[in-house]
């Protein structure tokens, strides 16, 4: 007892329970993730889905980051949230995923290095031109802001530079911090997932076809089969269905059939023009742009938008080509602002179109709203400031690129061109009769939660046609511009069916906001001596003061053993 009594032995004994403690503790939590965001808009967490995914990966996931090397203030910005991001996914992965960064300029020769850029290219990860100043002299250089993803000896790449252009390169680079979580995690999916859904490509009654559909297979072939179907009769076999620029008028029995597989729960999306016009058909004179009838508007307006017999004009457009002139024999062609090429830019806060780039839209309508109970409208795009609109049937001419474009004209604004309904729909054919051949019994009135998509243009899923070769673009070129840049046509298409069709809600981490709180410069200026003396003098007094404190307590103390 007398042993145990010692002093220096009960802190031994105390130190050792301690210990065992803590190590059973961290035992019994080692495959337990604890983390606590304090940030107000919760930047450092992750969706739910997310998580899921990761901690059920069966096999190891690599990933290779290209954006490395010599790179300047911003993009090493987006380099360090990649980290911490994969760090996360590491953490939620218990150790099936690996990462690394790969510096594309560290190759050893010049043609080296150029046969890496082709290789990197060749599988989807385009460049980004970075003009820099640095010591006073311009700089120009190509980076890569992707990576690729292996698992299963299946790859897929992923572009991580995916904030709207027209907002600044900073912020541009904070809208691609806060996608970072969804692009990765849901090409993580589509290798981890070997079940493809089915999307049907509906190619009856005049729709579109050929070289024309080739960008909208390439957009979404990675993580969706698209196949054609000409007969409504199949629909029900696929997962969605997408509807574009059809011009022909559908059977009774074909509407019931579409009307159907939404009300049974099939999604679909709509792609639908208000006036036939096509930019070939203008000859010299013009040519007249026409309603279309195919039959689709009753359903829509059962369902709570309606496509309008119109065409808009818009002050943020793109151009076109048009001879204005000879020198000598040969004709001087020049690019002219084409209002009727919408540069859409304007989106609403929804996980579809948040922070994605501008779309290019052709021969726009504009959508109404009507009453549809139990269905929710979301309008997703919007045009401009300066907007008009024009009733058809419309007389449209080249010549009219000749006129100055004059906003004060254009005085209509934030036109919606694309709708996202969600609800419990009621069919069209609820209370009328089956149409022949149709069994009535099988009929249903009312479907359980669903969701479609309705656009007012027919082209943002066409790729322009290179005269010169004879061979589509990818989705999104416009030709015309002096320098070919995309548009996010392709990004728009894929992310609505991956909202429509992910039952996991992983596309809900595009909501993600990451707030920058700049310092109020104005105030700094104001109050610069009081912040320097608080930062530095301060801490420095606070030690001294701490000092002197502790010297007369400790006088203090032992002056009594002395005394």
């Amino acid at each position: 007892m007398e042993f145990l009594n010692r002093k220096k032995t009960q802190y031994t004994l105390k130190f050792l329970i301690l210990l065992t403690l803590v190590v059973l503790v961290n035992l019994a939590m080692r495959h337990q993730i604890f983390r606590w965001d304090l940030t107000e808009e919760k930047r450092y967490s992750m969706n739910e889905a997310t998580i899921s995914m990761l901690q059920n990966l069966e096999e190891p996931l690599y990933v290779e980051v290209y954006l490395a090397g010599d790179i300047n203030v911003e993009f090493s910005r987006l380099q360090t949230a990649i980290k911490q991001t994969l760090e996360q996914f590491k953490t939620y992965a218990y150790g099936n995923l690996q990462y690394s960064f790969v510096n594309p300029d560290e190759a050893s020769s010049a043609n080296a290095r150029n046969e890496f850029y082709r290789y990197l290219v060749d599988k989807g990860i385009q460049p980004t031109t970075v003009f820099d100043n640095s010591e006073g002299k311009k700089t120009q250089k190509l980076i890569f802001p992707g990576a690729e993803i292996s698992y299963g000896g299946r790859s897929l790449p992923v572009i991580l530079l995916n904030g709207n252009n027209a907002v600044g390169a900073s912020q541009a680079i904070t809208q691609s911090i806060e996608n970072l979580e969804y692009e990765l995690a849901s090409t993580i999916k589509s290798l981890a997932n070997p079940d493809r859904q089915s999307v049907a490509l509906f190619q009856g009654k005049g729709a579109p076809s050929g070289k024309v559909l080739k960008g909208l297979n390439d957009a979404i072939s990675s993580k969706y089969d698209l196949i054609p179907v000409q007969n409504t009769e199949r629909l029900s076999n696929f997962d969605a269905t997408i509807f574009l620029r059809p011009i022909e008028d559908f059977s009774n029995s074909e509407l019931y059939d579409i009307d159907q597989f939404i009300i049974n729960g099939g999604k679909s999306l709509f792609f639908l023009d208000g006036l036939m016009m096509d930019v070939d058909s203008i000859k010299d004179y013009g040519a007249m742009a026409l309603p279309i009838e195919t039959g689709l508007d009753d359903l829509l307006f059962k369902y709570g938008v309606r496509v309008n017999k119109d065409v808009l004009q818009d002050v943020n457009s793109g151009n076109f080509p048009i001879v204005t002139g000879n020198l000598g024999k040969d004709p001087q062609i020049q690019l002219l602002p084409w209002p009727y090429y919408i540069v859409l830019n304007k989106y609403a806060n929804h996980p579809i179109v948040r922070n994605m780039n501008a779309v290019y839209g052709k021969f726009v309508s504009s959508i109404d709203t009507v009453t549809a109970t139990g269905i929710k409208k979301t309008p997703l795009i919007f045009t401009s400031d300066y907007t008009r609109k024009l009733n058809g049937p419309i007389h449209i001419s080249f010549e009219n690129l000749k006129e100055d474009i004059k906003p004060e004209n254009f005085n209509l604004k934030n036109v919606p061109v694309a709708y996202l309904l969600e609800g419990e729909f009621t069919s069209a054919y609820q209370n009328r009769l089956a149409p022949e051949g149709k069994e009535a019994s099988n009929t249903k009135n009312k479907s359980v939660d669903n969701s479609i998509i309705v656009a007012s243009d027919g082209d943002l899923l066409l790729s322009e046609i290179d005269r010169k070769n004879n061979q589509p673009f990818p989705l999104g070129v416009d030709p015309y511009a002096k320098h070919p840049s995309n548009f996010a046509n392709d990004q728009l298409i894929l992310n609505m069916l991956n909202y429509l069709l992910d039952e996991d809600g992983l596309i809900i981490s595009r909501n993600k906001d990451l707030k920058i709180r700049p310092l109020d410069k104005v105030k700094v200026a104001e109050d610069k001596v009081w912040l320097q003396f608080v930062n530095v003098a301060l801490p420095i007094v606070l030690i001294v003061l701490f000092g002197i404190l502790r010297y007369y307590w400790r006088k203090r103390k032992y002056s009594k053993f002395n005394g």
